[in-house]
């Protein structure tokens, strides 16, 4: 599993719904084999929108590292 920059996954949370799944509009979670993974080749942009409709709450923002904010603007 990928670990993303912006987002703070807790899986023993995660009721596997899929809600960030199809809420994700990079594509940036991925359902497999019933449970739900951050992707791979993940470019997130910090929009929230994962956690924002997470039913559970297993979703949270990191506060974003000063490299990864350059890395992004580039």
């Amino acid at each position: 599993m990928t670990e993303s920059p912006f987002i703070i996954r807790r899986g023993s949370a995660c009721c596997n719904c899929g809600a960030c799944v199809r809420r994700c509009a990079r594509g940036n979670f991925a359902a497999r084999d019933g449970e739900v993974a951050i992707a791979e080749g993940y470019v997130c942009t910090g929009c929230g929108d994962c956690v924002k409709w997470c039913p559970v709450r297993a979703l949270s923002v990191k506060p974003a590292h000063p490299a990864d904010i350059r890395r992004l603007a580039r």
